[in-house]
């Protein structure tokens, strides 16, 4: 979401859950809520404040700790990178902390590293907490009709999205004829065409489906991909109606 955007000359620090080619991770599945109560970055620096004088540590410090516990993916650092070093945790979270820095017995300790062990890709969360309901479901319970039928329609509708994606990339080679279909579906690009992606991606938006869905935003890295080799967003968004324009917009429950 940063890179490349925050400058390092303005007076802004932060960190983000993952670096720009990969997920975010969900944990902490809660069997009576059926649901994932925190992401691996967030808990992590929220133990940290838990466990560390937040008045003296830095916010580098805590980066630090937090990149070292998050294991699945690459927590950055981005902006004015000196701020890090020269502010305490304690100036953005609080300083009067009711509760001094904790020390968690080993019980403890090994129970958070055990939940942080079911840890899952943003974009999964759905059709796990749904095969997590499903297989926690007695064979004769009324409810697995309507958990299997979710389940499927999810699956359905995930490769509904990709087909989409895919058709878009395609249809957009058919004006000037060239295909740059397997670059751009083989690897993501760092993104510098900003105007272009958030034209192309709005219109998907308006004509496809939502882009804030979590399995739709893991597959937009082929429209930024499009704008990298040179397409003109008027190119792919005629892509877009061409393809979107047959089904209309799908709204998905999710």
């Amino acid at each position: 979401m940063l890179n490349g955007l925050l400058r390092n000359s303005i007076n802004i620090y932060a960190t983000t859950a993952s670096n720009p080619e990969e997920s975010s991770y969900a944990c902490y599945y809660d069997s009576k809520r059926q649901t994932y109560l925190g992401d691996l970055y967030s808990v992590n620096w929220m133990e940290d404040s838990d466990a560390e004088d937040v008045t003296t540590e830095t916010l580098f410090k805590q980066f630090q700790i937090t990149k070292q516990e998050t294991t699945e993916s690459h927590v950055m650092q981005y902006g004015n990178l000196t701020l890090g070093t020269l502010r305490n945790v304690g100036k953005f979270q609080g300083e009067n902390m009711i509760n001094k820095p904790q020390s968690f017995s080993s019980f403890t300790d090994r129970l958070n590293a055990a939940l942080k062990r079911d840890a899952v890709p943003t974009e999964e969360v759905r059709t796990t907490i749904l095969s997590r309901r499903l297989a926690a479901l007695p064979a004769n319970s009324p409810e697995r009709d309507t958990v299997e039928r979710k389940l499927a329609e999810t699956i359905k509708q995930r490769k509904f999205i990709v087909s989409t994606i895919d058709l878009i990339a395609k249809k957009s080679f058919e004006v000037n004829g060239a295909n740059y279909y397997e670059l751009v579906t083989s690897k993501r690009m760092k993104l510098t065409q900003h105007d272009c992606y958030i034209s192309a991606t709005q219109h998907i938006h308006e004509k496809c489906f939502d882009i804030q869905n979590e399995y739709v935003l893991n597959k937009l890295w082929i429209v930024a991909n499009l704008c990298q080799i040179g397409l003109h967003d008027f190119t792919i968004n005629n892509a877009v109606d061409a393809v979107c324009n047959i089904y209309g917009r799908q709204n998905f429950e999710y």
